[in-house]
């Protein structure tokens, strides 16, 4: 009996262990090391899929040794159009507070305003918008890779959110790298 006893807590520890463990299990984590060189990742059906607004914007796996932030293997990079988006949606939870991380490199022979970008965590449209982060990169080093870390906690009815990095003018590539969300412990 005692060894029944024992055996239902321990199973009922183990359960509680690991279904907080799964919970503090990052929202979204790509570093694009898994992708085929060619990839398009904002193609439906793509393992860890990216969205881009407008028809002609991609993100497409690059790999290639060492190009990739800290050196890396893989990253994404962007179409040259204009007005590059690269989105992520979320649900996330009332109350918690995420993490945001990204790098993000801006290629091309243009060496102007043309590569300025903005890291945005947005909820809602119009009116009913709030914006949890809104970051405004106006002169970035091309070919270098930047890295960001961002917090925000989620407030009440805006908890449908896109984290999102834009590029406005063509004539560049947009490359994110390390792209994460999870979940301040």
């Amino acid at each position: 009996m005692i060894k029944r006893k024992i055996l239902t807590l321990s199973i009922l520890l183990i359960s509680t262990i690991l279904i907080i463990g799964q919970n503090q299990k990052p929202e979204y984590k790509n570093n694009f090391e898994f992708y085929e060189d060619g990839t398009i990742i904002t193609e439906p059906g793509v393992k860890k899929r990216l969205f881009t607004w407008g028809k002609t914007t991609t993100f497409t796996a690059k790999t290639t040794e060492s190009k990739g932030n800290k050196g890396s293997n893989g990253y994404a990079v962007s179409s040259e159009n204009q007005g590059v988006n690269c989105v992520k949606y979320f649900t996330l939870e009332n109350g918690e507070t995420y993490i945001w991380k990204i790098a993000v490199k801006v290629e091309g022979d243009v060496k102007s305003s043309k590569g300025k970008y903005a890291l945005k965590v947005l909820s809602g449209k119009g009116d009913m918008s709030y914006k949890y982060i809104e970051q405004i990169i106006d002169e970035p080093e091309f070919g270098k890779w930047i890295e960001y870390k961002n917090e925000f906690t989620v407030i009440e009815g805006y908890e449908k959110l896109n984290v999102q990095v834009s590029r406005w003018a063509s004539g560049t590539k947009l490359c994110v790298d390390d792209f994460a969300v999870i979940i301040k412990n």
